[in-house]
């Protein structure tokens, strides 16, 4: 049995179609009469709004059963629902399948166009879907939705790795290939695991043997921690990590700097501003990078952005903070810059972002005080 299917928005880009439905884009122009195409209110996608006397653009695809299941995962579970209505092809008004709000929850702001979220959206939308499609096996599509989030992050890191690739050394073995043999996915939420199979290329210029690997997939992170030169000391956080925990240390609550996941299309800056006043109130007079990199490349793919920020730290020590509905209880300690450095020796500051960036202050701390960079 096949099915007609207007479509209207992100789904007549003919890449990401293919990716969602399993088969290449083939339509004919169509139209929604008394209808208008607008974008969510603080989203990147588009709903259709009824609207008297105006006309849907889009465009008719006839689907047979399992690509509409296809299609129906990518959709359902984000608030839409499938209803019929009566499109304008050709002339000629027919019956077609469309994807409407399941509610009036959305918010709209002015009308949506393809080809402008296509130059933002559309290179990090198709890297989601690829991993969002891999879950039908395994996922209902409400399920699948609630992770979405996450994906997008993971995609949007992806993307920045290959715009901004680790510079090489000689020999340099970047330009050869990796040989991906099977890959499988055994778990996806907030975090992914990625299993693969895998040939790489090896120093004496041939390909190892075919090896399993498997890492953590996350988004990449900013870290910051807050120096005042006035009191000569560095604001850390405090919180409970199940990390710590399941490895059996009696105290799981570690020291750090204040961080956060990088949103899609955030600046690491931008979130390095957010995440500290999110977390501890505190607002960052200037922010300095301090360096980037993996901190475990053997079993995770998270990549860290690390800065340091001058700071009013005057009133801050014991202070609790943290969004609610995200769970966080965090509390701020203010701890002299010499004090903090006798932590590293002792073990009480034991995280890889905090030490690299006490570091990073105790090398520039003289600048820092005289406000020199």
């Amino acid at each position: 049995m096949t099915n007609r299917l207007f479509l209207f928005g992100t789904l007549l880009d003919p890449d990401l179609f293919e990716i969602v439905a399993g088969v290449p884009f083939q339509s004919v122009p169509a139209v929604l009469p008394d209808a208008r195409v607008c974008l969510v209110e603080g989203e990147t996608f588009p709903i259709l709004v009824p609207t008297p006397e105006q006309t849907a653009a889009g465009a008719v695809v006839v689907v047979d059963g399992e690509v509409l299941d296809r299609l129906n995962f990518y959709e359902l579970g984000f608030g839409y629902e499938v209803t019929t209505r009566q499109v304008m092809v050709e002339g000629q008004s027919v019956e077609a399948l469309v994807y409407v709000p399941a509610d009036d929850s959305w918010r709209t702001g002015g009308d949506w166009s393809l080809a402008d979220w296509q130059a933002v959206h559309g290179a990090l939308s198709r890297l989601a879907a690829r991993e969002y499609m891999a879950l039908m096996p395994t996922h209902t599509a409400a399920e699948a939705a609630r992770t979405f989030p996450q994906i997008r992050m993971r995609a949007a890191s992806r993307l920045r790795a290959e715009e901004t690739p680790t510079p090489a050394l000689q020999p340099d073995l970047s330009d050869r290939t990796t040989a991906v043999q099977a890959t499988k996915r055994p778990y996806t939420d907030y975090f992914s695991v990625r299993e693969d199979w895998v040939s790489f290329p090896t120093f004496d210029g041939k390909m190892s043997p075919v090896v399993k690997r498997a890492s953590f997939l996350s988004g990449d992170a900013v870290t910051v921690l807050p120096y005042d030169p006035a009191l000569d000391a560095v604001l850390v956080v405090r919180q409970f990590r199940h990390g710590a925990m399941v490895r059996g240390d009696p105290n799981p609550w570690t020291l750090e700097p204040a961080a956060g996941r990088i949103d899609p299309g955030e600046a690491p800056e931008e979130t390095a501003r957010r995440e500290l006043f999110e977390e501890t109130g505190v607002k960052a007079r200037d922010l300095h990078f301090a360096g980037r990199y993996y901190p475990s490349p053997g079993a995770y793919s998270e990549f860290l952005y690390s800065y340091v920020a001058t700071a009013d730290l005057s009133g801050r020590d014991k202070g609790v903070g943290g969004l609610a509905d995200e769970a966080e209880d965090i509390m701020a300690h203010v701890i002299p810059f010499d004090e903090a450095m006798a932590m590293v020796e002792s073990g009480a500051a034991n995280t890889g972002p905090l030490i690299i960036s006490l570091g990073w202050i105790a090398i520039n701390r003289p600048k820092l005080a005289g406000d020199d960079f």
